[in-house]
């Protein structure tokens, strides 16, 4: 019978012994012993037994299922050596082989602790360790969601060539935007990156020499559209080509715009060895009343953990009226704010304009680019794309310039209605 990995690989023979001998072992000393119990057995990333990893696991967390991860305690098992690998840099700890029990307590109260079993084995001489969990299947969430935290903490150890996202539905993307691609006022588009690329290459020390934590702080605001995200995705390209660990926090999962998610962050950077960039998208949404003081401590340094090759946070907002003025006018807590604006220049809306339309791009398509100034990107994009998309049910063969304004016509009708509706709901009453 063949085994695979979690990425889908099929095992050579040594793994695939090592896993029959452990398998064997988990029928006969664990399963047979649980009848009551639905259980199975998988393959998990060896992350799940970083020691660095588990060690910094933030135990308050919320796993999916409603659970906190207690910790682990070591078994007796007859087929499994307990080994413990080490860095030879930093003395600390790496992964650790042998049977071990991890316990999830549950969030409410009255419920009962889930115990699970987990064991791993090197199966080569130069290293190589293969590991399973045995678990009920009811849980299964809990734990992928645990796996998925373990892989990211343990990545901060060895940065990977993707973006780690902190409390979003996938572990890690890989960013596509060039930083050519954004279009940007040049002056505007320089100072940011000069920003960048400053603080990684000089700013550090100056930071040092002024005796300050090395963490630069940055706040890109503008209604939405203008393109915040796009900038995000570039820097972090950016950053990723220079090797520097890139963190996204994400709001995108059951527990939102939770401050343990920018502490969890900014833990991870100061156990990095390289340069790290944080982006925090809607800073905004994180500023409740519940968790705002936090936040305030975090963006003072007060509280914030110290990686000696630099941390730099980009944040965002489309609503800085809704960011304390504690944040917005002290000093320190922002270092600086970029404000990201609507389309200003003809030239600069013709090529956002070309660049949607790639191929189907016409010469008498400038004539365009002056009713598009004052829009966001976004809304470029989206007539570029609406034209696109007749063109393709037409089943037309290039896309003319009567087509366009209709395009734009268009879309310009929709928000017109849009704010016609908002603005009459605006002043309506309820009584009840």
């Amino acid at each position: 019978m063949p085994y695979y990995n979690e990425y889908g690989e099929a095992l050579d023979n040594s793994q695939t012994l090592k896993i029959e001998v452990m398998g064997r072992w988990i029928d006969k000393e664990w399963i047979e012993k649980r009848p009551d119990e639905k259980l199975i057995t998988l393959l998990i990333p060896d992350s799940c037994l970083q020691q660095e990893a588990l060690k910094d696991f933030d135990r308050s967390m919320n796993l999916q299922g409603g659970y906190h991860f207690r910790g682990t305690e070591p078994i007796e098992c007859s087929v499994v050596v307990s080994i413990a690998a080490a860095s030879l840099h930093t003395g600390k700890l790496t992964e650790k082989t042998g049977a071990f029990i991890y316990t999830f307590d549950p969030v409410e109260e009255g419920g009962s602790p889930v115990e699970t079993l987990v064991m791993a084995s090197y199966f080569t001489d130069d290293g190589h360790v293969v590991s399973v969990a045995c678990i009920p299947e009811a849980f299964l969430p809990t734990w992928l969601a645990f796996a998925n935290e373990c892989v990211r903490l343990a990545s901060a150890l060895s940065p990977t060539s993707q973006v780690m996202i902190i409390g979003g539905r996938a572990p890690s993307f890989v960013p596509t935007v060039e930083w050519d691609d954004v279009i940007l006022p040049a002056k505007l588009k320089n100072e940011l990156m000069q920003d960048v690329e400053s603080f990684f290459s000089t700013g550090i020390e100056v930071y040092r020499r002024l005796k300050l934590k090395p963490f630069r702080k940055l706040l890109l605001a503008g209604v939405p559209g203008t393109g915040k995200t796009m900038l995000c995705s570039a820097l972090a390209r950016w950053s990723l080509g220079r090797e520097y660990l890139v963190i996204y926090v994400s709001g995108a999962d059951r527990s939102g715009s939770s401050f343990w998610k920018i502490e969890q962050a900014l833990s991870i950077a100061a156990r990095s060895k390289v340069p790290t960039l944080i982006l925090l998208e809607e800073l905004d949404a994180y500023l409740h009343e519940e968790e705002k003081a936090m936040v305030l401590n975090v963006l003072d340094g007060a509280e914030s953990a110290e990686n000696e090759k630099g941390t730099l946070l980009i944040a965002t907002t489309n609503y800085p009226e809704a960011i304390d003025e504690r944040i917005l006018k002290r000093p320190g807590r922002l270092d600086r704010i970029y404000i990201i604006p609507e389309t200003r220049e003809r030239e600069d809306a013709e090529r956002m304009l070309q660049q949607y339309l790639g191929t189907m791009w016409k010469e008498e398509h400038r004539t365009m680019a002056h009713e598009l100034v004052g829009y966001p990107g976004a809304f470029i994009r989206e007539v570029a794309v609406y034209a696109l998309t007749q063109v393709a049910y037409e089943d037309l063969q290039e896309l003319s310039l009567e087509l366009l304004e209709q395009s734009f016509d268009r879309l310009q009708e929709q928000i017109e209605a849009r704010d016609d509706f908002l603005t009459k709901r605006a002043r309506v009453g309820f009584s009840f």
